[in-house]
């Protein structure tokens, strides 16, 4: 990523639920618009001290639907039982609902520049959220309560399960990410034109990463332009107006 994406803020990412840092958040569910899938389930890391285009980029860890489909970081997915469903969402609501257990232990240490851990549940109408600062970087130091830790490995054992066991989730949507380059700066990366049935990101003034949802026709030129999508490696292209651009991307959840 180029020195000027680095320093736009990297916790630039809204959440649609207001979650404190120690402190979980109940809320009733708005009417659902469209007919998009609502997720049952979300485990996301936010935040933390990595380039804002690459924050705009990073998957949910887990999203689980009422259906049974689970899709692991927006690239692996399998379908559970309903009683698995049931026992997911049973057990992340009864953790989510009581404040208590998104509350640090007083004097625990504090990991700077650290994602924090958001799972947000839903249940009969009902949203549950929480917010963890730091919640695996701190296990060793038991800077929560158990019940945190216990939702935790409950979603990395059906998340390594995901990706172990599960088909890729591969649909004709993406999100994509664009970042200018400094004019000044040197790069190495081969100069491409910008790939033909994409759109031109828009930048406004002073603004320097670009995010664009594209479906269909779009979609499929741009990955055709990138087939291998890497946060490692941010191909270059120029616009058409001469400036040299970085992007990436990932596939969209059905949510999105």
């Amino acid at each position: 990523m180029n020195r000027r994406s680095l320093l736009v803020a990297a916790g630039a990412v809204g959440l649609t639920t207001a979650v404190g840092g120690a402190a979980a958040a109940i809320a009733a569910d708005a009417p659902e618009a469209g007919r998009k899938p609502r997720p049952m389930l979300t485990w996301e890391l936010v935040g933390g001290f990595v380039p804002a285009g690459w924050t705009m980029l990073r998957a949910p860890r887990l999203v689980a639907y009422d259906d049974g489909l689970l899709i692991a970081d927006a690239t692996r997915r399998l379908r559970i039982s309903g009683a698995e469903v049931r026992s997911l969402r049973n057990h992340a609501t009864t953790v989510l609902r009581d404040p208590a257990n998104a509350r640090r232990r007083p004097g625990a240490p504090i990991v700077a520049d650290v994602p924090s851990t958001v799972i947000t549940a839903r249940d009969n109408g009902r949203k549950y959220s929480a917010s963890f600062e730091g919640l695996e970087e701190t296990r060793r130091d038991r800077a929560y309560p158990p019940p945190a830790y216990a939702l935790l490995d409950h979603l990395t054992q059906l998340r390594d399960r995901v990706n172990r066991a599960g088909t890729q989730w591969q649909p004709e949507a993406v999100r994509v990410v664009t970042t200018l380059i400094d004019a000044a700066q040197p790069t190495t990366a081969t100069l491409r034109p910008w790939p033909q049935g994409v759109p031109v990101p828009q930048f406004r003034k002073d603004e320097f990463v670009v995010r664009m949802d594209l479906r269909d026709r779009q979609a499929r030129a741009l990955i055709r332009a990138v087939p291998h999508p890497d946060l490692s490696q941010w191909p270059v292209f120029r616009l058409p107006d001469g400036r040299r651009a970085q992007l990436n991307w990932r596939y969209l959840l059905p949510h999105e």
